[in-house]
């Protein structure tokens, strides 16, 4: 079936008109000046694939590559670990849209770089500035934390990076360009062009930043960038993958060592992509998989088994929250819990070799801060909680961001022995507290916008029950959580009563 879909696929690009569909060509070359332009004497680089986002050739032995580019497809190369782009830090933004594509020199200049056993990403979920107002909230608060990071770090924003307004792309476009790492972009439904049809539903897109597909190599993993936001109408989508991104994959895979690590990086999560199956059966007897996504304005983790293939899929969370609303803060920045209870965050992966290990960040937050610890019974204003009011008093509750069913969460008291705490189906304090405030028509208050938090359970409350003599006097709780898919999370607190 999936032969017959690709060959539909082919059959259907290769209708299209020549005027729509041109052979377009260039060469990949070490930019010594790093000018951007191929100068007499640059080292030319044989071997390097390079793409539209569904054919890939590789450069001869000068350099060169011949490839066809159908209209709202981008060139790219594919880069090895141990090159970049000669300039800019926002890399994918120096690829070659269709619109912006000759009939030849479509150069690329790179420069070497070391590879790094080890390096640490940044996954960033939904900035999603609606206006200047929303953007200075960003720089305000992530921005920062960004900035203060390490120039080898990587940042990869996995889409909604705008609310609907497309204008502010050259603004944040110029914003990325001044962080220290490089930097990576995924489309979202809300970066889309809404009054076009579906195939150039990215063109400004990718005007600013590129290509919404590609892929690239960093250290010893293997990152596939998607664009799973498949277009219905004006502003109508589903989670889907296009053929040609299908295609694409299963010719990428045909350079990746078997035991490397692959990362799918999309926006939609692949638990709401309709053709998931599809693209897990394309990694028959890869066993190192891992998605990235966005779009839930909550933390989630998804398992996703086809084919003996098995997927550990992140939700990042949003960096704007819940759509930046909510109370500001003591700066002026909304508080904007995210459904679930947890704050405003990315999170912070960490790459060697096949593997990783990742932690929550919560932006504005001391990165010891992993997890929310309540302890019932202590805030006045638990009693009037409608959504807390059956739950057994003189417990803790903790909210660990990031956490899942297979995450393992224990806790001790005054350094005593350690205890497993029981995973929970409870909405979190905090949400609970937001919501009872709406209803109260307490908040909003004035200057502020609701944060319509909904009556939920939280997919990561543990709880754990406190004894007599717990819950007298002053008292430390530890906590500390982890699963075998790399989740590492601590926290403490003290109480008294």
């Amino acid at each position: 079936m999936n032969k017959i879909l690709s060959l539909i696929a082919f059959l259907l690009l290769s209708a299209v008109p020549a005027a729509a569909q041109r052979m377009v060509e260039g060469n990949v070359f070490i930019d010594t000046n790093r000018n951007g332009v191929y100068d007499k004497g640059e080292e030319c680089l044989p071997g390097i694939p390079v793409s539209n986002g569904r054919d890939i050739v590789v450069t001869n032995d000068k350099g060169r590559y011949k490839l066809a580019l159908p209209d709202g497809f981008s060139l790219f190369p594919i880069l090895p670990a141990d090159l970049t782009l000669s300039d800019g830090r926002l890399v994918n933004a120096r690829f070659i849209n269709s619109g912006r594509a000759g009939k030849k020199n479509n150069n690329f200049g790179l420069a070497r770089k070391a590879v790094k056993k080890s390096f640490r990403l940044n996954a960033i979920g939904d900035v999603q500035v609606s206006n200047s107002q929303e953007l200075d909230y960003a720089t305000r608060t992530l921005w920062p934390e960004l900035l203060d990071g390490s120039a080898d770090d990587v940042n990869l924003f996995l889409g909604d990076l705008v609310n609907n307004n497309l204008s502010l792309y050259g603004r944040l476009h110029d914003l990325m360009e001044q962080l220290p790492q490089q930097t990576w972009t995924v489309l979202g439904n809300h970066d889309r062009d809404a009054d076009s049809i579906r195939r150039n539903q990215s063109r400004t897109y990718n005007q600013f930043f590129g290509s919404d597909v590609y892929a690239f190599n960093e250290g010893k993993v293997h990152f596939i960038v998607l664009n799973n936001v498949y277009g219905q109408g004006e502003r109508g989508y589903a989670g889907q993958l296009t053929e040609e991104q299908l295609t694409f994959v299963r010719n990428d895979l045909q350079y990746i060592p078997k035991d490397a690590l692959v990362v799918l990086c999309m926006h939609i999560p692949m638990a709401e992509t309709r053709n998931r199956n599809q693209l897990i059966e394309l990694f028959k007897g890869r066993s190192h998989l891992l998605a990235l996504t966005g779009h839930l304005h909550r933390v989630m983790r998804f398992f996703h088994e086809k084919s003996g293939v098995r997927v550990h899929e992140l939700g990042t969370g949003a960096s704007c929250g819940f759509w930046w609303v909510g109370e500001k803060d003591w700066q002026g920045v909304p508080a904007a819990l995210q459904q679930g209870g947890a704050p405003r965050n990315y999170f912070v992966m960490e790459f060697s070799d096949n593997q990783y290990q990742f932690r929550f960040k919560g932006i504005g937050l001391d990165a010891a801060r992993q997890m929310n610890i309540h302890v019932m019974g202590i805030d006045s204003l638990d009693q009037h909680l409608r959504d807390l009011k059956e739950i057994i008093p003189h417990q803790a509750l903790i909210t660990v961001w990031g956490g899942c069913d297979s995450t393992i969460v224990r806790c001790r008291i005054d350094g005593g022995t350690w205890q497993v705490c029981q995973k929970t189906k409870l909405i979190d304090p905090n949400v609970a507290r937001t919501r009872e405030l709406n209803l109260q028509r307490a908040y909003p208050t004035k200057y502020n916008r609701m944060n319509p938090m909904r009556r939920q359970d939280s997919p990561q409350l543990w709880a754990v029950e406190l004894t007599e003599a717990q819950r007298q006097g002053a008292h430390t709780i530890e906590v500390e959580a982890h699963d075998d898919y790399g989740f590492r999370a601590t926290g403490r607190r003290s109480y008294a009563f």
